[in-house]
C-alpha cells in the first residue's frame, strides 16, 4: 500500500508543493511546528536512508541547503532544524523517508516539535507561493 506521501505525490491527495523535480518533492507540513515547516520527500518510496537509490542520495544535501536558505528568506527565522527520522523507533510516523526543514527563532525550544496548524487555508497558500518564488531564486 502507497505511504501517504506518495499519495500526495501522485496526487491523490492534495498538498501544498514547494518543489516538484525528478526524483524529489518538497510540501508544507499539514501540522507545522512553526510557519514554513518543510517535508523534503524522495519521489521513491523507501522506509530508511540505507535504501535511498544513488542519485537521488546524491542530491540530498544540495535540496536541504536550497530549502533552508528559501526559509530563511521568507521567515526570517535564526536557524533552521533539520530533523531525519530514520525508522520508528526514532519518531518516523510514516514509512516514507523524508526530512523536516523547520524554521526556528529567538525564544523558540529548540528541540520542542509539538505540531501546529495554519490560521487559515489562505495563509498556508501565502507560505507555499513565497517558498516556491524563495526557492526559485536560490542558486543551486
Amino acid at each position: 500500500m502507497a505511504s501517504i506521501f506518495t499519495r500526495i505525490i501522485e496526487g491523490e491527495i492534495p498538498g501544498s508543493f514547494i518543489l516538484k523535480q525528478e526524483r524529489w518533492v518538497a510540501f508544507l507540513d499539514i501540522n507545522p511546528v512553526s510557519p514554513g515547516h518543510i517535508l523534503l520527500v524522495p519521489r521513491q518510496e523507501v522506509a530508511l536512508l540505507p535504501e535511498l537509490d544513488g542519485a537521488s542520495l546524491a542530491e540530498t544535501g544540495a535540496w536541504l541547503a536550497r530549502l533552508d536558505c528559501a526559509l530563511r528568506q521568507v521567515t526570517g527565522c535564526a536557524a533552521v532544524s533539520v530533523l531525519l527520522r530514520d525508522g520508528p523507533v526514532a519518531g518516523q510516523e510514516v514509512p516514507h523517508l523524508h526530512w523536516h526543514l523547520i524554521p526556528r527563532h529567538s525564544g523558540d525550544r529548540a528541540h520542542h516539535f509539538a505540531s501546529g496548524s495554519y490560521a487559515s487555508d489562505e495563509e498556508r497558500e501565502r507560505m507555499r507561493a513565497a517558498l516556491q518564488a524563495a526557492l526559485d531564486r536560490v542558486q543551486g
